[in-house]
């Protein structure tokens, strides 16, 4: 591990912390769906074809952003939306085999 400037150690603790809380979260949500959709793999795609497609054409305030930069927002919601939809569909398929 490259040891870090003193005064960087805690900028980069925090984004630990950070990534850790949003993989917990991601990880229950993906369990929640799972559950709720169990049985209704096509239900779950439908949604998650809505929420894409809600991205792709919703607004987004981004106050002082460029257009740009809330372009590649809009592009980085919908590639965390993409994973989450494979991981959580993965979960589908495997509990309802059961």
């Amino acid at each position: 591990m490259v040891l870090l400037d003193a005064n960087l150690q805690p900028i980069w603790d925090e984004q630990f912390e950070q990534s850790a809380r949003i993989t917990t979260v991601r990880f229950l949500l993906e369990d929640l769906f799972a559950d709720k959709y169990a049985d209704r793999l096509p239900d779950f795609t439908a949604r998650m074809e809505r929420l894409l497609e809600m991205t792709r054409t919703a607004s987004v305030n981004g106050g002082s952003v460029g257009a740009e930069q809330l372009r590649e927002m809009q592009v980085r919601v919908a590639t965390h939306l993409e994973r989450f939809r494979g991981e959580t569909e993965r979960k589908i398929v495997a509990r309802s085999s059961k």
